[in-house]
């Protein structure tokens, strides 16, 4: 059954005009037609009662469980082309709660906050959809532009780690201590690697340097990798 994001108001079902859209002309659904709705990270079915102008019902309430327990946090490089638009779908789909989009000093793409503002909206919506798709009862919310050397201390989790490639221990030894009990976090390096005082910096801080296998990922697989280990860890 396909899945939107809306709000029920006085148990009206509240979507956007888009979602609405989406409804009616790509999906082609009509009246008596019934879909899933997450408002607040509860369930829904709703039925279509009309078409012109659009209203629904509730049908009834559905339990749902199928977050991970407890919040995980991807750290993730200003990277070229559509890699971050990848990350953001694949992320989502594992089951990541929060994208913290991040510069370095090897990072290739340069980006300001009024440009990150402007791509946000791309993002979140990339969001949406793979959390609809998935059918997921939260949207990752996305987070920019951070400095890595300054990671605001309200963005950190119960355990914080860094992915580094001249860390050349096993991933099982690396994730061992992960449960549903603790929230994680886990930065993932830029195309060009980290250099040795932002891991430092980040030790210092309360990262712990962990390895994702023997070889050199790039950073979209790398994220992809490090999430599924994390989604694996935290779900058994």
């Amino acid at each position: 059954m396909q899945r939107y994001f809306g709000h029920i108001n006085h148990q009206s079902v509240e979507l956007t005009d888009e979602d609405i859209h989406h409804i009616l002309h790509v999906m082609r659904m009509k009246k008596g037609d019934e879909f899933e709705l997450v408002d607040n990270q509860r369930l829904y079915v709703c039925q279509i009662q009309n078409t012109q102008p659009f209203t629904a019902i509730i049908v009834n309430e559905v339990k749902s469980e199928v977050e991970i327990e407890k919040n995980v946090t991807l750290f993730f490089p200003l990277a070229k082309g559509d890699k971050i638009d990848l990350v953001i779908q694949k992320a989502t789909e594992i089951g990541v709660h929060k994208i913290v989009l991040f510069k370095s000093k090897r990072c290739i793409v340069s980006l300001d906050e009024d440009s990150f503002n402007k791509k946000k909206v791309r993002y979140q919506k990339i969001a949406k959809e793979a959390s609809e798709q998935c059918h997921r009862l939260i949207v990752p919310e996305i987070i920019g532009i951070v400095d890595i050397n300054h990671i605001p201390s309200e963005l950190k989790e119960d355990i914080n780690y860094i992915a580094y490639e001249k860390n050349s221990g096993s991933t099982k030894e690396s994730f061992y201590e992960l449960n549903n009990k603790q929230s994680v976090s886990i930065v993932i390096g830029p195309e060009g690697g980290f250099e040795e005082k932002e891991v430092e910096t980040l030790v210092n801080q309360g990262f712990k340097i962990v390895s994702l296998g023997k070889r050199i990922l790039r950073c979209e697989t790398a994220a992809i990798y490090a999430m599924s280990v994390i989604s694996y860890k935290m779900e058994q």
